[in-house]
Order: structure tokens, then sequence, then C-alpha cells
């Protein structure tokens, strides 16, 4: 009866359990976890545990001290296959002794499944949320669909604000890893020191102020999914080259670890930069270009698809007006006169912004033009007339004329000395990303140093 009892609380469980007597020998196995270890009952009963568990030092601390260990990342060895799992090791205490102990695990990739939905990582779009009446439009959503299905690496190309988010998880979505994690990264974000980590993860101990138990990265995250790579071209070269290395062999290497951990993963980047341009810059690897350029996609702009202009407002509005049902709005024909006329800059990111905030700020049922006035930049959709007049009217003299170049290092320089060589406080002045800043004072090999000591 004492068995038959063990055996419904063992299998009566989500956790892989192994129970060993006071020499560390395996007495109890239940059923998780001979199918996460991928074993048969008679291939691992009676077996000691540290002839498959490569943390022993654990094993030793709760047998001899009693110690309890609690979501330690351990891996079991079998068959020169290694298997990480989640770990919780209890010591089995009797009146005077310790009698064995209890491991129970994990698989870690249900782990990260469950952090995934904690954390919010999931494709919300698909390619029904793309609105278009636009011909090449529609020709490139056909294209991405069979992208999509081909599981090979995809580059999104286009301006800022043109969608590239939502179509890799519309491209997401429609593939057959739909069920797997979207896991959305942007490299321009990511502090240079803290790459590396942040994509591949760390050991515990790897460096001050480590995570006692580790840390899986966002490839480990996105495992048996889609990763996507947002401002592809703001990655520093040397991570470049280890990026590389994952795409071409399917394996990662967590900071402080020498196991390789192999990985199922898709992968999405995105850029607004000519990644061409970058090349021949020599600040982008052109083999890491071609490698995530397997298929290209590049988006237009939204005034280039100036028929999407009412499509979108109209779908901006639906969506506002479902969240908002005792609430709805439409919008008048001049007030969509005054959109279609805009010129976009911003794309569709831009057009979304002004439809909720004239959505929110109208107080009555029906948008107008005067909700538009303050939202819509002062700017004639046509302007190319105005502008080449104001450049008739200067008077510019050729020794005024400076390269791009030129005029960059200076101004990188003078921003430096405002801020007396703090570079992440330049960088906000300058309106780039610290990545970016670190790049151009390595391309112009400007010594921060020199600029501490300047005063304002």
């Amino acid at each position: 009866m004492e068995k038959e009892l063990l055996n419904a609380v063992l299998n009566s469980t989500s956790e892989g359990i192994i129970i060993t007597d006071d020499k560390l020998k395996i007495k109890e196995v239940n059923k998780i976890a001979l199918k996460i270890l991928g074993l048969k009952l008679k291939e691992i009963i009676d077996k000691n545990i540290k002839d498959i568990f490569n943390n022993i030092r654990l094993l030793n601390d709760c047998l001899k001290n009693g110690e309890r260990y609690k979501n330690e990342d351990c891996t079991f060895v079998i068959n020169d296959n290694r298997v990480r799992c989640v770990t919780n090791i209890e010591p089995i205490t009797y009146v005077e002794n310790i009698g064995g102990i209890v491991v129970a695990f994990r698989y870690t990739k249900h782990i990260h499944k469950v952090v995934n939905n904690v954390i919010g990582y999931s494709a919300s779009y698909t390619f029904k949320d793309i609105a278009t009446k636009n011909q090449k439009m529609k020709k490139i959503i056909e294209y991405a669909k069979k992208a999509a299905n081909a599981d090979c690496n995809i580059l999104l190309e286009g301006s800022s604000g043109t969608g590239k988010e939502v179509f890799a998880q519309a491209i997401h979505n429609y593939s057959k890893r739909f069920k797997g994690p979207f896991v959305a990264v942007n490299c321009a974000a990511i502090p240079r020191e803290l790459v590396e980590s942040e994509l591949f993860g760390y050991e515990k101990g790897a460096f001050t102020g480590a995570n006692k138990g580790g840390y899986p990265g966002k490839f480990e995250l996105a495992d048996g999914g889609t990763i996507f790579l947002d401002e592809i071209g703001e990655l520093p070269l040397d991570i470049q080259s280890k990026l590389l290395r994952v795409l071409d062999n399917h394996k990662i290497v967590r900071v402080g670890s020498t196991y390789e951990k192999g990985i199922n993963v898709r992968v999405i980047s995105a850029t607004n930069k000519n990644l061409i341009d970058e090349v021949e810059n020599k600040n982008f690897r052109y083999d890491l270009y071609y490698r995530l350029n397997v298929i290209g996609i590049r988006l237009i702009d939204l005034n280039e698809r100036e028929e999407d202009i009412e499509e979108l407002t109209k779908h901006f509005l639906k969506k506002l007006n479902n969240k908002n049902i005792e609430n709805v709005k439409t919008i008048d024909k001049e007030a969509m006169k005054k959109l279609t006329e805009y010129k976009w800059l911003g794309n569709v990111r831009e057009l979304r912004n002004v439809v909720e905030k004239s959505y929110y700020l109208c107080d009555c049922n029906r948008i107008t033009e005067r909700y538009l006035l303050n939202l819509l930049r002062d700017k004639p959709k046509n302007n190319a007339n105005v502008v080449e007049e104001e450049i008739s009217n200067l008077d510019v003299k050729k020794e005024d004329i400076l390269p791009l170049k030129i005029l960059e290092e200076q101004n990188m320089k003078k921003t430096l000395i405002f801020c007396k060589g703090n570079a992440e406080e330049a960088a906000k002045l300058l309106g780039i990303s610290r990545a970016t800043i670190y790049r151009k004072i390595s391309k112009y090999g400007i010594k921060v140093s020199e600029y501490q000591n300047e005063k304002k």
C-alpha cells in the first residue's frame, strides 16, 4: 500500500522527481523524470545520481550538511546529451541523520515558456492587421507570406514607422513557429557592455553583479520560435561576429560558460539604415549581412501609398471604437482631407499617433479638422517649390561648405566638451543611442578622456 501511495504522489506532479538513498543511489523515479531524461526505468534505477548529474557539489552539500537549493540551473548528462533543467534539491531528514535526497526538476524550455507568458513575449499582429489598398503593398504582403513559410532568416528594411515589427509579428504568426515564442530585441537600446549577456545569457558568477542563478539570453527564450532583432545596424562589431557564429552553427554560449547549447530559432532582423552602405563604411560585417538577408523585404513609406491613409485611419478608429463601445467616434470629410494631404515623415506610426490623440481630445462623437490643427506640423505636402525658394534666397559661399563627415566630427567634439567627456549625456543631447555614439567615437578616433577635464 505504501509503495502504491508513493507512486501516486510522485506521478501526480508536473515535475521530474528522483529520490536517492544516503549513498546517492537512485531508488525512486517518476514518469516525468524518465520522459525529460529520455531514459527507461531499468537504465536509471540503482545507479548513482552523480553519474548523470553534473552539479555534484550541490548533491554533497545537501547530503552532508542538509543544504536546500531552489531554482538552480543544473544539467543532466545522458549518453553525451546534455539536458538543462531548473532544479530543486531537498534532503530527506530523519531524527539524527540524512537518509537521502530528493531532486525535483523541470526542463528549462518549459520554464522559458512560462517566463515568456509572464513578461509578455508574444506576437499579436497578423497580416489581416495590415490595412492596404496599395498594389505594391499587397505584393509585399504576399512575398512576406512566402518568406514566412520558408523558415529562413529575413531582413526587413524601411524608414522608421513603416511597420517593421508589425510585419515581423505577422510573419511569425503565419509560419509554422506560431505556437512558439516571439522575442523582440531593440539592439540600439541595450548598453554596449551588456549586449552579449542580453542576447546569449550568462552563467552564475560570470561577472560582478551577475544573477546568482545565471540568466538565459533572448536567444534561449526564443528557442522553438522567432527572435526579432530590431535596429540590427546598431550592433557592435564584436557582437556581430558572435551572432554570425550563432547563425552558422545554431548554438549559443553563455557568458562565463564553455558549453555550447543548441537552439532552434528563426531570426528576423530590421533596420532603417542602408546596410550595404554600412558594410562599405566597415560598420557592418558583409558576411553577417548576407546571413541575415536570406530573404530581404523592403517596406515602402506611407507617402508612397497615399490611398492607404484613409484606409488606415478608419482601421485605427475601428480599433479605438472597439475598446470604447460607449463612445463611438467618426471623422468628417475635411479632417480626412487634411490627413491625406499631410506629408507623413513618421509614416504609419505618426498617423496612428495623430488619430489616437485626436480621438481622445475630441469631446464629441465626430473628429473635425480643428482637433488636428495642433497635431499636424504646418508643412504642405508638396513643398518642393517652397524649399527651392528658401535655398535661392540664401547667400552661400563655397568656403562656407564643409563635408558632412567633418561637421559631424566637430559637433561630436563640441558636445563632448560641453558634457565634460560624459558620452551617455552627449548621446542624449545629440538624440542618438549609446551604441551609436560609441561607434562614432571609435570611427573618428576621439579620446573621450581628453574631454573629461574640459570646462563648459
